[in-house]
């Protein structure tokens, strides 16, 4: 708390003053949390001085909010990329980070609980951001795209939380999420340079090659390749609900396993929050770096309004599945260069509430999954063949995306191929066909035919016993999802 203090006060991030009549002064309280190492080990202890931002009004106390996080699909195709190439990989940690934003409205905050001065009608005015406050992120985004201007760090078009300078010795990628950068380049020395230009900007602490980020650990082996994988927090779910050394199960769902819930007699749950927690818990790794869960995860999502014990039963199957799997991660390969491909599947009218059909697509960078989706549609389907174009759309939208992404990442610039297993499909989106059957197709599904006819996107149809997606649109039999997990590049540490 002392040190909290000591940078607050050499940050000069307020002025003690009396408030004016009329003024609102918003309350603040400390937050304490223990930072650890990859292993678990106790690392440092921190605390935080935390304004209570809920009391603020918008349009008085704030206007606009944002916060620098940058998408996964961005990090892991930067991982993609730094194994193809060997780029160097490293980390920075920004202290105090939004302490560095200007805050453009009048803000008075009460005084640090235990560090009052005598004068108890005195408050503190902020002149800087502070941790809490709705603006936060948003003042810290705006000095920190500033800041990096003068050091040649531009913001991507495709991810504005991702920044490139491009000069004569090389392409430098920094990523950053909110107060976390990873930092690539070719060569050590242009991540050294680049590292003392933010160290001149910011008070950052380095924390050498990536090895942890957001959770997230970073292998990288003799070869070359990179694994990204979350084995600690895994093993610290299982502690938690006691499965640590359960039973492990083949797969997260049993093969052909629906949840009903509207219908279903099954006993709700006495406290809801416990499935929750869990969900939440279990979420974070489905879209971080386990594609294997991204189905059961939109399934169990699907109960967060009304849990029942048969869903948590469910949940717990899930982690029976992680108890033998917690080693997996996402493997990226070294190769002399890049290719993107992708997989669009549907599985019409699964929802047995809805009967709307569930959307799941994966494009993968050299074999290795990097952006994947699995949801329901919002709207029914009148025919399997409708339900795939829905889903057809969807991943045309990430692929277009992507190709924006891969194009500041140096990657290839071409036409995104996309795996289909619907001939009905393909020829909706090849040909400008309409029939009594795909008439009444909503307007924005059609931009897929938009996007094929110029160039930037190719179908190709592949048999449904070769659909990587055919994992992320229903619980699959043991051997199938296995083969759908390795070609999605899950492999173990």
């Amino acid at each position: 708390m002392n040190e909290e203090i000591a940078t607050q006060l050499a940050n000069g991030t307020w002025e003690l003053g009396i408030p004016p009549p009329g003024a609102k002064v918003i309350l603040c309280r400390w937050v304490f949390k223990i930072k650890s190492h990859p292993d678990g080990t106790v690392e440092r202890y921190k605390a935080r001085l935390v304004a209570k931002g809920f009391t603020q009004r918008e349009g008085v106390d704030f206007n606009e909010v944002f916060a620098p996080t940058s998408r996964g699909t961005s990090f892991h195709t930067l991982l993609a990329v730094a194994a193809a190439h060997g780029l160097k990989v490293n980390q920075l940690d920004v202290s105090t980070a939004f302490l560095n934003g200007e805050l453009k409205e009048e803000i008075w905050m009460q005084q640090p609980p235990g560090y009052e001065s005598k004068d108890p009608g005195a408050a503190c005015h902020l002149l800087r951001s502070i941790y809490g406050l709705r603006q936060a992120s948003r003042c810290w985004y705006d000095k920190m795209k500033v800041k990096f201007a003068e050091i040649g760090l531009m913001p991507s078009k495709s991810d504005p939380a991702m920044f490139v300078k491009v000069d004569e010795k090389g392409v430098v990628l920094v990523l950053v999420h909110v107060d976390d950068m990873c930092i690539a380049a070719k060569t050590q020395e242009l991540v050294n340079k680049i590292k003392a230009a933010i160290g001149g900007l910011f008070k950052v602490r380095d924390l050498g090659e990536i090895k942890v980020f957001l959770g997230m650990e970073v292998k990288r082996e003799e070869n070359g390749d990179i694994v990204l994988s979350q084995a600690q927090y895994v093993e610290r779910i299982l502690r938690k609900y006691g499965l640590l050394e359960a039973k492990p199960k083949g797969t997260p769902m049993a093969s052909g396993a629906k949840i009903v819930g509207a219908r279903t007699n099954d006993e709700p749950m006495d406290d809801p929050t416990s499935f929750r927690t869990l969900v939440g818990e279990l979420n974070y790794l489905a879209v971080s770096t386990r594609p294997d869960l991204a189905y059961a995860l939109s399934v169990l999502s699907r109960c967060m309004a009304k849990p029942t014990k048969s869903a948590m039963g469910m949940a717990k199957g899930v982690l029976r599945y992680l108890a033998g799997t917690k080693k997996i991660g996402l493997r990226f390969q070294k190769m002399p260069e890049e290719h993107m491909d992708g997989f669009s599947d549907s599985d019409w009218a699964g929802d047995l509430d809805t009967r709307r059909s569930t959307t799941g697509y994966v494009f993968r960078v050299n074999g290795t999954a990097v952006s994947w989706s699995s949801q329901l549609q919002r709207t029914v389907a009148a025919s399997s063949v409708e339900a795939e174009y829905q889903a057809l759309s969807s991943a045309v939208r990430e692929a277009l995306w992507m190709k924006k992404l891969c194009a500041d990442l140096g990657m290839m610039n071409g036409a995104v191929m996309i795996m289909v297993d619907s001939q009905g499909a393909m020829d909706l989106g090849n040909n400008p066909i309409t029939l009594p059957r795909s008439k009444h197709i909503d307007v924005q599904h059609h931009m897929v035919r938009e996007r094929i006819a110029s160039g930037e996107v190719v179908l190709k149809y592949c048999t449904t016993e070769r659909m990587v997606a055919d994992t992320l649109t229903k619980a699959l039999a043991e051997a199938k999802f296995v083969w759908c997990r390795k070609e999605m590049g899950l492999d173990t540490t």
